[in-house]
């Protein structure tokens, strides 16, 4: 690349408005969008269609990658289509769900079954991947009625959603989540910066 491309690329970036940066940046939760990593640190935006093939500086086209993540995108070690599916994933998942939502399924993905034993009040923080199907709750323990305890686990359904993400396989995501998943009909080149 040349001196004069450089510099034009990132006169390009710097001339992203503030809003268009914040909104790819809380579509992300402030954290790089590739689920195995999550980095926090330090953000870069990739356009998911290179400007120099039609893509824009929309939202729909931008995500937020870590360095190394993003690095690892150009080498070729996440591949494009991992990037349709984390970016599908986000789309998706901020919709429906807040942060800590999407944090908290992630977080169930990583337990043994029955690991996460509740009361009452701490169930209340999983009700919405609960009421998504998402995640289940069993009765543990009555005492009664004195103190109740609940077991919160991943369901099957969530246990798929969370698997095609970090696989970034956006065929089983769309198994996943019951529906088409943007993008996936696209063939030809490959996304870039």
């Amino acid at each position: 690349m040349s001196p004069v491309k450089k510099d034009s690329v990132r006169a390009e970036r710097r001339n992203l408005r503030a809003s268009l940066v914040r909104e790819v940046l809380t579509e992300a939760g402030y954290r790089c969008a590739v689920p195995t990593c999550r980095g926090i640190l330090a953000l870069d935006l990739h356009h998911i269609w290179r400007i120099a093939d039609g893509g824009s500086d929309d939202a729909s086209n931008l995500i937020a990658l870590c360095p190394t993540c993003h690095a690892l995108y150009h080498r070729g070690t996440i591949p494009a289509e991992a990037i349709y599916s984390y970016k599908s994933m986000l789309v998706a998942l901020t919709r429906a769900f807040d942060l800590e939502a999407v944090d908290r399924l992630l977080f169930l993905r990583g337990l043994t079954l029955d690991f996460l034993v509740v009361s009452g009040d701490g169930l209340l923080h999983f009700d919405r991947l609960i009421a998504a199907g998402l995640a289940s709750v069993e009765l543990k323990a009555n005492n009664s009625w004195q103190i109740v305890t609940y077991a919160v686990n991943i369901s099957e359904k969530g246990k798929h959603l969370i698997d095609a993400w970090r696989q970034g396989d956006r065929l089983r995501l769309s198994q996943a989540v019951g529906g088409p998943v943007p993008g996936l009909d696209h063939v030809g080149g490959g996304p870039a910066d």
